[in-house]
């Protein structure tokens, strides 16, 4: 008995095409606000501190404003992010 041995090729992508469009339009947004987040909050972090050891503030802490500064950081960064990815 004679077998035929017969093959179609198929072409298989190893990422969906729908996450990337994820990844690109929320997940690095979404990053890159947090680190902008982060990054002025570390800031405002240290220059409070060093205000309180020289001397200048009699205490130390982060106000609410701090923190609404910092969430205006991740805002920025995200947009512009997400506009780099319309962009290019």
């Amino acid at each position: 008995m004679k077998t035929i041995a017969h093959s179609d090729q198929v072409q298989t992508s190893t990422s969906i095409l729908g996450s990337r469009k994820l990844a690109d339009n929320l997940i690095k947004p979404l990053k890159a606000g947090f680190l902008g987040f982060v990054t002025i909050l570390m800031v405002i972090f240290f220059i409070n501190l060093l205000s309180f050891i020289v001397g200048t503030n009699q205490k130390f802490g982060l106000d609410i404003l701090d923190l609404l500064l910092a969430g205006l950081g991740f805002f920025l960064q995200s947009v512009a992010t997400l506009l780099k990815n319309f962009t290019t």
